[in-house]
């Protein structure tokens, strides 16, 4: 069955954490990265440690007792039901993600069981808590409503997302020990290519990521199930990555960031040294959700705006939508 066909449009008063796939029966068994918030009044759940410099010395979370009562939890769930395997998992200070595989068909919705795992949790800390502050703590709760998931449709894309749980205390040390990476230009090489970037390089690695590409050779069918792929990522709050040229290419990428979803604007008349993005692009820059990228300024020359220049971006969009292990390197930062 093809998993992007006949998808429901999402309902924009939703925020994108509380959407279920339309298409999707989740009482089936599936691969489902399940990411949960920490209330914000609720304590850490864990201390980021390491150096993103330092092989010796790599990047690891160290639980606080909070963060370890939901790794026990988390690492209880195939005791509590053989319906469940815990592929992957990570506690961060402020969230945890799961890889999460049904085996077979739920008597039950799975958000019924996510619910369950979540007032363990919630049970097991208020019993932590001392006589002083039991009180205090009793109306609170450990997570923030709902949760979000995203479904893998292969073994490929369940591979991608246990990746990316796995890189989850990298990409945070990242963002606290080189804050300059994300506010002034880079340069790239992807693929051999040279680019330069403004935003959050790291989007280049996200999961659920897609190419907003229109191309008005589509058949009604490839244009659907296109639109299909990019409405299951902007509901699992995955990335679109294209120029955002074409009217149906930046309406997609209005209701991306309308949704809560991320974007990868390849910028077709290059980057220079100076550049900043303008707007509101600029402020989800600072807030890790958007990335502009081009390629580099010394490289682009008579090519920039041109038809060609923008089929070898669209291209390179694909690349690397389609390739999680492309090789990416930053030029002249360490590590």
């Amino acid at each position: 069955m093809d998993p992007h066909k006949h998808v429901t449009a999402l309902k924009p008063s939703q925020p994108h954490n509380q959407r279920r796939a339309a298409f999707h029966d989740y009482k089936a068994p599936a691969v489902y990265m399940i990411s949960i918030s920490k209330a914000e009044e609720a304590p850490a759940f864990s201390m980021l440690e390491g150096d993103v410099t330092d092989a010796a010395n790599p990047p690891r979370t160290a639980m606080t007792p909070y963060g370890k009562i939901i790794r026990n939890q988390i690492l209880d769930l195939p005791i509590d039901n053989p319906a469940f395997a815990i592929d992957n998992h990570v506690v961060m200070p402020d969230h945890i993600h799961i890889l999460w595989r049904v085996k077979k068909w739920l008597p039950k919705d799975l958000g019924h069981y996510i619910g369950l795992f979540k007032s363990r949790c919630v049970r097991n800390w208020r019993l932590l808590l001392s006589e002083d502050n039991k009180d205090a703590f009793r109306q609170i709760s450990l997570f923030k409503p709902k949760f979000n998931d995203r479904i893998a449709f292969t073994p490929e894309m369940a591979a991608r997302f246990s990746a990316y749980i796995s890189d989850n205390p990298r990409r945070r040390l990242t963002a606290i020990q080189l804050p300059h990476l994300f506010r002034r230009v880079q340069k790239i090489r992807i693929a051999g290519h040279d680019f330069d970037f403004y935003g959050n390089f790291q989007l280049l690695r996200e999961p659920l990521l897609t190419p907003a590409i229109f191309s008005r050779r589509y058949s009604s069918a490839e244009l659907s199930r296109l639109e299909g792929q990019i409405e299951e990522t902007i509901r699992g709050g995955g990335a679109l990555i294209s120029p955002f040229v074409h009217p149906k290419e930046k309406e997609w990428m209005k209701k991306a960031i309308e949704e809560g979803a991320s974007i990868i604007r390849l910028i077709a008349d290059g980057i220079t040294p100076r550049y900043k993005p303008s707007g509101q692009e600029f402020d989800l820059c600072s807030a890790g959700r958007v990335l502009h990228i081009g390629e580099h300024f010394e490289s682009t020359g008579a090519n920039r705006g041109t038809r060609g220049n923008f089929l070898f971006l669209n291209d390179i969009a694909r690349l690397i939508a389609s390739n999680p292990s492309l090789p990416m390197r930053l030029i002249g930062i360490k590590g």
